[in-house]
């Protein structure tokens, strides 16, 4: 039976699940997922071929630290008592875990029914576009936490404010009804969340070509209820119609502009309105996330005061422009840009960092490298 024809209704005829194994637990995807359950008193446990390969183990041991059940991949750690069998689509369907848990009559899920199922129960803010949505959803977060909101926060990066030496730093169970999360267009899972307030930072020619981005991101912004905040300088974006919109940028009249930027060595200043905003991760991209992230705190009537001071206390993502050392007047930067215009923002950012780039590009997958190939080679 293929993972797609799964009827995810059956979850809601189980009883109230206590007891989750999460194949490839060490997934961005998935790892996240994993430690909310956790932290809702539930019984969580999992395997990952890079547990059984002895890498990573950073990730796994402050897994093991939160409460979580680690097995190798091999079928010992599926038994009858489980409740839910989680994957994602890098799981294949002749998995030897996903024979066992099918032979013995327990439901496997996909990551993103979980993950919807979660989001859709809380008032949701639902974080999509092409870049920068990851460091978008970590700016909501330090904004809603500067307010005395206490979000649960399910993010695609690692959030340096939440990182400590038993935290991932991607994953935070709050206790109000807020759920924040960064959703995923790659595998036309973004489709299924229903926010209250959904952000589009832009679309551009990514995993998917244009014409089936757009549809998605059509979909999701059909599914807000409340209001959707667009990038009005984004030629793609501004054209997604919906019930409520609010537009933000640096160009023209968007509802939440930017303007009187000032880059230095601490970062950037610049004003919406009347209001003066600080930001200490570089990069006029990052000029563009933080207007999305003022934003959403406008549309949920945040003072101004207090998003204010979230935008300064972001701390930025792991590995996004994250300098990871300096000798000799040499700095090593970490970034995790794959895409044209992703690539394209990061070296703009990092030459006002330094005039003399070494640059280092590892391909993010046959596929999306085969589909972007002319793309590419024209940035660099």
């Amino acid at each position: 039976m293929e993972l797609s024809h799964i009827n995810y209704v059956i979850l809601h005829r189980l009883k109230p699940v206590k007891k989750y194994y999460f194949i490839g637990i060490g997934g961005s995807g998935m790892n996240p997922l994993a430690q909310i359950l956790c932290k809702r008193g539930n019984r969580v446990a999992g395997s990952d071929r890079s547990f059984d390969r002895n890498t990573n183990r950073e990730l796994f041991t402050k897994l093991q630290q939160q409460g979580i059940f680690l097995f190798p991949q091999d079928g010992s750690g599926i038994t009858g008592e489980l409740d839910v069998v989680v994957v994602s689509t890098a799981i294949e369907q002749n998995n030897v875990e996903i024979e066992k848990a099918r032979a013995l009559s327990i439901p496997v899920i996909h990551r993103a029914d979980l993950l919807a199922d979660i989001f859709n129960k809380g008032s949701g803010i639902g974080i999509g576009g092409t870049s920068g949505k990851t460091t978008v959803t970590g700016m909501v977060a330090s904004i809603l936490e500067a307010a005395g909101i206490d979000p649960t926060v399910i993010n695609g990066g690692i959030i340096k404010q939440y990182l400590s030496d038993s935290a991932i730093g991607n994953a935070k169970s709050g206790t109000s009804d807020i759920v924040l999360i960064e959703t995923d267009e790659s595998d036309g899972s973004i489709v299924k969340f229903h926010p209250r307030i959904s952000v589009i930072t832009n679309i551009s020619k990514d995993h998917k070509e244009l014409s089936e981005l757009k549809d998605l991101f059509q979909t999701f912004a059909g599914n807000t209820s409340g209001t959707v905040i667009i990038n009005g300088d984004c030629a793609e974006s501004k054209i997604i119609a919906a019930r409520q919109t609010v537009t933000f940028g640096l160009e023209g009249c968007p509802a939440v502009k930017a303007h009187a930027l000032r880059f230095d060595a601490s970062g950037t200043t610049f004003q919406v309105g009347d209001a003066l905003f600080h930001l200490h991760v570089p990069g006029l991209h990052n000029v563009y996330n933080a207007a999305a992230a003022i934003a959403v705190g406008l549309a949920m009537d945040i003072p101004v005061k207090a998003i204010q001071e979230g935008i300064a206390a972001f701390a930025g993502i792991q590995r996004r422009l994250d300098i990871v050392g300096s000798k000799s007047n040499i700095t090593v930067v970490d970034d995790f840009a794959h895409n044209p215009d992703k690539i394209a923002s990061s070296i703009k950012a990092l030459k006002q960092m330094g005039k003399r780039l070494f640059i280092i590009f590892q391909p993010h997958g046959y596929g999306p490298t085969k589909c972007l190939l002319h793309e590419l080679a024209s940035v660099f």
